[in-house]
């Protein structure tokens, strides 16, 4: 029987770890490094490692809609670990609208070269457009100015050629 006047106590949420810590965490556990730039893709040990944070990762996503970094990560998972470029795609350009929704025109950048690397092997138009976006957004961007000299994205088109006028 209980006492009149007691009353459990509610009982306290347990506070969500911010995104930053669970990309840590998971870079940590399954990669052995402490940032992003630290993966390698032609490593198999990283990309064999894609296996144990696939799934962390896709957790992630859809528990912190608003962080771009597990989409970044998968999807250099994708495209280096499973050769799935359809689906590196599809993070990369969530990535990029994430990057944009938040403010960071240097990360978002990031992901329009990204982007254009994958684009070049079909649309060289499209390569050359995202890297343009890229160095819109950061102007000291090396990789997408060095890429736009590699793939001559930095020729004018020709001008047309003059008719004579009739008269």
């Amino acid at each position: 029987m209980l006492a009149a006047g007691c009353s459990a106590e509610p009982a306290t949420p347990t506070p969500v770890p911010v995104a930053g810590t669970v990309l840590q965490q998971i870079l940590t556990d399954c990669w052995g490094v402490s940032q992003l730039k630290a993966l390698d893709g032609t490593r198999p040990d990283h990309t064999r490692a894609f296996e144990c944070a696939r799934l962390r990762l896709l957790d992630m996503a859809r528990r912190y809609p608003d962080a771009a970094e597990p989409h970044r990560l998968l999807a250099w998972g994708y495209y280096f670990a499973l050769q799935d470029e359809n689906a590196a795609r599809a993070e990369y350009e969530r990535a990029a609208q994430i990057y944009g929704a938040r403010a960071r025109p240097l990360e978002q950048a990031e992901m329009f070269v990204q982007l254009a690397s994958l684009a070049f092997k079909y649309d060289q138009t499209r390569g050359c457009a995202l890297l343009s976006q890229a160095l819109a957004l950061d102007p000291a961007n090396a990789r997408a100015a060095q890429l736009r000299r590699n793939f001559n994205c930095l020729a004018s088109t020709p001008a047309a050629t003059p008719t004579p006028n009739a008269g």
